[in-house]
């Protein structure tokens, strides 16, 4: 059953459990090709069989529910993908005008810009059983309506959910930092565009003296912009991101052979896995002791045992000191600036490592590999399974499921389902596009060890 809508000099018709699904706008075009399409349009539904109302009837949509998205604001994060514009209602409404095209939220959706992200606030649902959210853009451009499919609480439709941010590994180096220009790159409680309205820190008490400890790492899926969440060493009040650029390393670039020793992390074989230059500072050395090339550790150092404390402290990120071999020399007879300390350290294995598992957020089943393209889920490396396990059965964060591999179309952000042949003859390819939301609900009390469930949705047209 079919309803035909006459609004803004348009013509539409809407099948009475969805929204409207194709228009033409008569005011644009000439009298003569306007009888021509009215011609084609009339022809083709007395060919199919649809069963019209008046026109003159003016049907429209209304709304039976409107209320506020209550869930956390970075899980409203959302892109636009084109299949449909935005509206300053629900496009079925009476009197909804258009806001941004189709094309413009293509656009949008495809940006390397963070800018150009949505965040959704409010969802509503007409009589014909359509989603609506009410969303807005991260610079403010562009504020209305847009079709989200027919499921509440799931973006679809012309809606992606979206990962502003994804893990990045952790420096060697994570104690000592200074700002290099505060107010060129001055710290954000969440990276700036990464979320809606993003906010400055106070650096109201912040002193050009103070040294930062870098606690975690992330990068702009869109740009790639490296971002580190650091804390004041001297005023922890002052706790935020800053780029990359925006820091700079304990005397860095400042290491000579005569201030300095080179820590080699070595494995079992004797292969470098990474390394780290301690550079020794005037306050760590004895009265009148000097620094220079040659010198022993023990000689000049007012804890001799300072050189195990720093090397404890920045093994490379996924291992640990070896319990079975030794340094290659006692710290009190290392010398400045002759040869590296080597420190053994074994690869951290993961005790704990969950299954993955992947569902329909729409009807909740499992897909079935025979369902997606080459029948196969995604085939994931042993380093990248490395985000799904731990060394203990503690409860998994949501955080993994910011990880890069869920923004990478070629591994977790969608999955491509097989072909399906059209009673019309073409063929269409479906898309199903990862859910963060409704994954992370689902694994709210997962442990490592247990199969974490991942969610797609596939957009509705």
């Amino acid at each position: 059953m079919y309803n035909n809508i006459w609004e803004n000099g348009n013509i539409y018709l809407i099948r009475l459990n969805e929204e409207r699904i194709w228009g033409v706008d008569f005011m644009a075009l000439s009298f003569k090709k306007s009888m021509y399409f009215a011609l084609a349009i009339a022809a083709m539904i007395g060919t199919v069989g649809f069963t019209t109302t008046n026109a003159s009837a003016r049907s429209y949509a209304r709304i039976t529910s409107n209320q506020a998205l209550q869930t956390a604001p970075q899980n409203r994060n959302v892109t636009t993908n084109g299949t449909n514009a935005l509206y300053t209602k629900a496009g079925t409404l009476r009197g909804a005008r258009m806001l941004a095209s189709k094309n413009t939220l293509q656009q949008y959706g495809s940006s390397k810009n963070s800018s150009q992200y949505f965040r959704a606030y409010r969802v509503a649902t007409t009589s014909l059983g359509a989603v609506y959210y009410k969303i807005v853009s991260f610079n403010g451009v562009y504020r209305g309506w847009i079709y989200g499919g027919r499921v509440s609480g799931n973006f679809g439709g012309g809606l992606n959910p979206a990962n502003t941010m994804a893990n990045a590994n952790l420096p060697l180096q994570k104690k000592g930092y200074t700002l290099t220009n505060p107010e060129k790159y001055t710290l954000w409680v969440d990276p700036k565009w990464s979320q809606y309205k993003a906010k400055q820190v106070d650096m109201s008490t912040y002193n050009a003296s103070d040294t930062f400890t870098i606690t975690d790492a992330a990068v702009k899926t869109r740009e790639q912009y490296l971002y580190y969440k650091v804390t004041d060493d001297n005023n922890s009040a002052i706790v935020g991101w800053v780029y990359a650029g925006g820091v700079t390393a304990p005397n860095s670039q400042q290491a000579t052979n005569d201030n300095s020793v080179k820590i080699n992390y070595v494995n079992a074989a004797g292969q470098s896995v990474g390394a780290y230059t301690w550079i020794i500072q005037k306050t760590d050395l004895k009265a009148e002791a000097t620094l220079t090339n040659g010198a022993k550790l023990g000689d000049i150092l007012e804890n001799a045992t300072q050189l195990t404390d720093i090397a404890t402290k920045n093994v490379p990120t996924g291992y640990k000191i070896s319990s079975s071999q030794n340094p290659t020399n006692l710290p009190a007879n290392v010398t400045i600036g002759t040869n590296d300390y080597l420190i053994y350290v074994d690869a951290i294995t993961p005790n704990f490592l969950s299954p993955v598992a992947y569902y329909l957020t729409n009807t909740g089943q499992q897909i079935n590999p025979s369902q997606l393209k080459d029948n196969t889920y995604p085939i994931l490396t042993d380093a990248q399974m490395t985000i799904f396990s731990s060394q203990t059965q503690g409860t998994v964060p949501a955080k993994v499921f910011d990880n890069v591999l869920f923004s990478d179309p070629n591994k977790l952000s969608s999955l491509t389902g097989t072909s399906v042949k059209n009673a019309d003859g073409t063929t269409t390819t479906p898309i199903y596009y990862f859910n963060k939301q409704a994954t992370v609900s689902a694994n709210a009390n997962a442990k490592y060890g247990d199969t974490l469930k991942l969610y797609y949705t596939m957009p509705q047209r």
